[in-house]
């Protein structure tokens, strides 16, 4: 674990307070449309926005209290560093083999189904 290691676990802690934050201000934000509060309190749209910074906040804390959890997410990032990513002719490569194989079983479903509903149709008919 490198000491840059801690500095992007907590750049991802403050992400993670500001989707927090922002999850709970835009749920705010529909309750108070929805309820009418953001028409009739002028105080409404700064609470809430307070109120998310403080949730935001207080997640983030909560996530990163535990010593445990800490140290494993100090370690899976140690972890991705070991990770050896394809090069962009590999990307490219196994992207078609993907694509091909997807259109291959498509095919492959698409006559099962002309077949299963001829059948039915037989059947029903």
């Amino acid at each position: 674990m490198n000491k840059d290691d801690s500095y992007w676990l907590k750049l991802a802690y403050v992400a993670f307070a500001a989707l927090v934050a922002l999850a709970f201000f835009k749920a705010f934000g529909t309750l108070g449309v929805q309820l009418g509060w953001t028409d009739r309190f002028d105080w409404y749209q700064p609470a809430t926005t307070a109120a998310s910074l403080a949730l935001g906040v207080g997640a983030a804390f909560l996530l990163s209290s535990n010593k445990d959890r800490h140290e494993y997410f100090l370690a899976a990032i140690g972890e991705l560093r070991k990770v050896t990513w394809p090069s962009m002719p590999d990307t490219r490569r196994m992207t078609m083999i993907v694509c091909v194989v997807v259109g291959i079983f498509a095919i492959i479903l698409a006559v099962f189904d002309f077949v299963w509903a001829k059948v039915l149709g037989l059947l029903i008919a």
